[in-house]
This record gives structure tokens, sequence and C-alpha cells, in this order.
């Protein structure tokens, strides 16, 4: 990966520079959300998400190595 997020990377597992900017989010009920768009924070510091793209996330973590891999559900 490069030192500037800006620049395109490839992905690690496939080499591919397909990525899509975003974040993840806690809903507060158990759950994680991956947010389409650059993460702004509004005035109490939290993310500011209306009217932006939310996907469900899920995770796995590999037995061996401990990698974690997220994926956005469609």
């Amino acid at each position: 990966m490069t030192s500037n997020p800006d620049e395109p990377f490839p992905c690690p597992r496939c080499g591919s520079f397909g990525f899509e900017p975003g974040f993840v989010d806690d809903d507060r009920q158990g759950r994680i959300r991956w947010i389409a768009g650059k993460l702004e924070r509004g005035p109490m510091g939290n993310a500011r998400k209306l009217g932006l793209r939310k996907t469900s996330v899920i995770a796995y973590r590999c037995t061996t190595c401990s990698r974690l891999e997220l994926y956005a559900l469609q």
C-alpha cells in the first residue's frame, strides 16, 4: 500500500485496483456497516452519514494467521 491514501493501490489478494473509498461504522446495535464516501465529522465528533449509501458488513478471521477479511454485502 502507498503512503498516500488517494493514490490507487493493488488488492493484497488479487492485485486489482478496483477499490471504492468509504469507512466502517458501528450502528450501536452490534452491527457494522460500510459507508460510501470520505469520512467527515460533525461538530460533536460523530461521523456524518445522512444521505450516504450504507452496506452491511460481515467479517471472517483466519484461524491460522488471524488476518481479518471484511466483506460488504450487496
